[in-house]
């Protein structure tokens, strides 16, 4: 029920958002607009507590097509069983714009583009599960799936993901569906 509630909230702050035009890469932009960066941070606190930063770096190839790396790190504290453990790694992604503004159909969200996006994440759990007899210390885990792209200010984007994990395993840190929502300036 949450999801659901979070792609509500999330599909009205782009319909609210969605009415700043940030076109400026039709018009050959030179390398330094060309370069983009942002990420996402996840936090809750309480009996259970858990702290996400995925800052990421990338680079505008063309109009449609879009590449980066980034860095992860979550710490997580469950107070019930006495647990507190960290996770760290990177990623490297890449993206296509299917269709740049879906608002040339639906008036409502202008501005809003459709992309396909990958993503292959090497993430680093010997310190986040604790498996008897396990000494796996390194998963890779590729996510592929459509994201939702929409501008928040002349040169920046919201973007909600969704994507499915094709190395889903009890020690897989992304259970499917995966949902993710990032800024990118």
């Amino acid at each position: 029920m949450k999801k659901i509630r979070l792609i509500i909230l999330v599909s009205l702050l782009f319909s609210v958002v969605s009415t700043v035009n940030a076109q400026y890469l039709e018009n050959e932009p030179d390398v330094k607009q060309r370069i983009f960066w942002g990420g996402d941070i996840g936090l809750a606190f309480g009996s259970y507590t858990y702290v996400a930063l995925n800052p990421v770096i990338g680079y505008r190839i063309t109009n449609r097509i879009s590449a980066g790396t980034g860095i992860n790190y979550t710490f997580a504290r469950y107070d019930y069983y006495g647990y507190e453990g960290s996770m760290y790694g990177g990623n490297v992604f890449a993206s296509f714009t299917l269709i740049k503004n879906i608002g040339e159909a639906l008036p409502v969200y202008e501005g809003t583009g459709v992309l396909l996006y990958g993503e292959y994440s090497v993430i680093n759990i010997s310190n986040y599960y604790d498996f008897p007899g396990t000494t796996i210390k390194w998963i890779g885990t590729p996510l592929a799936g459509i994201a939702f792209q929409t501008p928040v200010g002349s040169k920046s984007y919201m973007l909600l993901m969704f994507l499915y994990n094709f190395n889903e395993t009890r020690l897989s840190p992304y259970p499917n569906p995966v949902i993710k929502a990032c800024v990118q300036f």
